[in-house]
């Protein structure tokens, strides 16, 4: 999930930081009065970090109020942000000189693509393909899998569609243009390549490294999913298209990659947040990460990500060692869902100017 332009808002006006401290009561109670109109068994978990430091906050509502309460390390849907995992692996690969942005990766798979289509790596993960948002063989199984519509959509289904359906977007080829199927098709590239599955090579290659022992695929919830009416809802399983949203985390562990990212000897992740496509003068996306206000003093890099039951959102600066992480668990659908992205960039901006 991607907003379509950076949502300005004012959804918090306090004084984040006194005396070089983040004032997390202050936060709290703002916080807290905007959260009436969340459904109950709502929790949101946030997470701060400036330079060194990690701040976590934590929401509950239950019987119509709304409580503090400890979450950095409970786990949520992810949804989207798992397209930057995805893209950091693809950047280690080119850190390494295994493969090139431009390389092809129809060389890794033993039958052509239907209409001849050819696609590189870098436009999968800057989403510049040209390819729908989701395959086209998949409608099936979002007919009958409301609830959980990635669920039956298997690896078998996916080659598939590469060999009998592949279709691209004319008008979309080279230009941003969002798509699941590009991230989860990268991802599951990669994997193809090593001979091996998304989940061990996310976790050796990123997940072991940075010590975030709690992110996983496959791994339940530590609260339910809320649905559009805020009723309980399953969690995804997005099987072949996983690497494009099926990673579960929690605020202390996204916390861990925002501080990596401020490693300036880092490689990797820095040539996910090096610009490949400008959609404006104000906007940019990286590899995985969307910019605002690229290579400036207030360029900010963020996802964010929403499934049935869970939306969330990450921005942070590398200029200003900054990070703001928002997780709930309400879904990308209802009415309220938007208030985490606009909390998220509220948030980053108020650290920003305070340092």
């Amino acid at each position: 999930m991607i907003a379509k332009k950076l949502i300005c808002c004012l959804f918090i006006v306090v004084s984040l930081v006194s005396k070089g401290q983040v004032n997390k009561d202050s936060i709290f109670n703002s916080i807290k009065n905007k959260l009436t109109n969340f459904p109950n068994n709502f929790y949101l978990a946030i997470a701060l970090i400036q330079k060194d430091k990690v701040y976590h906050l934590g929401f509950k509502k239950q019987q119509d109020t709304v409580y503090s309460t400890t979450l950095g390390d409970t786990l949520f849907e992810i949804g989207s942000i798992t397209k930057t995992f995805t893209a950091t692996l693809l950047a280690q690969e080119l850190i390494a000189n295994k493969i090139e942005a431009t390389d092809y990766i129809n060389k890794v798979y033993p039958f052509k693509f239907n209409n001849k289509i050819k696609l590189t790596y870098l436009s999968l993960c800057n989403h510049t393909a040209g390819l729908y948002r989701l395959p086209s063989n998949m409608s099936t199984h979002l007919f009958n899998h409301p609830k959980n519509p990635y669920s039956a959509y298997n690896h078998l289904a996916l080659e598939e569609y590469l060999k009998k359906e592949l279709t691209l977007d004319q008008d979309n080829i080279g230009k941003l243009s969002y798509s699941n199927l590009g991230a989860g098709l990268l991802g599951y590239t990669l994997a193809k390549k090593e001979k091996t599955a998304i989940e061990l090579l996310t976790k050796e290659k990123i997940l072991d490294s940075y010590l975030m022992s709690s992110t996983a695929y496959h791994t339940p919830t530590s609260i339910a999913g809320l649905d559009k009416q805020g009723n309980p809802t399953p969690n995804w399983n997005m099987n072949a298209l996983k690497a494009a949203g099926g990673l579960i985390s929690t605020t202390n562990d996204l916390s861990k990659l925002i501080k990596a990212h401020f490693n300036v000897n880092n490689k990797a992740l820095a040539l996910t947040r090096k610009p490949t496509y400008g959609a404006n003068k104000k906007r940019a996306i990286g590899m995985g990460w969307m910019i605002n206000n690229p290579e400036t003093e207030k360029e900010i890099f963020w996802h964010n990500g929403g499934t049935g039951g869970f939306s969330s959102c990450l921005s942070f600066s590398t200029r200003k060692k900054t990070g703001a992480i928002v997780l709930s668990n309400i879904s990308r659908n209802h009415q309220q869902a938007q208030l985490i992205d606009q909390l998220c960039f509220e948030l980053i901006y108020q650290l920003n100017n305070s340092n």
